[in-house]
């Protein structure tokens, strides 16, 4: 199963579809994020992207508005 990387931008969020915890966790092993980086909100688990590699990991993103990464974690089509 492939995992596919969505983010939101300047705002850094990142998430995945499949989206689950496991697969958020394997995406961020996929870009070299450390798992420092994973907020395990209650209503809306995701990981930042850190600083320094906002520009090499959104260009491995699709970009999408903030609303649209809830809607994912949500599994809202």
């Amino acid at each position: 199963m492939e995992i596919e990387f969505y983010c939101d931008g300047k705002s850094r969020h990142l998430v995945c579809k499949p989206y689950s915890i496991e697969n958020l966790h394997k995406m961020a092993e996929i870009l070299n994020i450390k798992r420092c980086w994973f907020h395990n909100h209650k209503t809306h688990p995701h990981y930042d992207i850190p600083k320094k590699r906002i520009k090499e990991i959104v260009n491995r993103c699709n970009l999408v508005t903030s609303m649209e990464i809830l809607k994912i974690i949500k599994n809202i089509s």
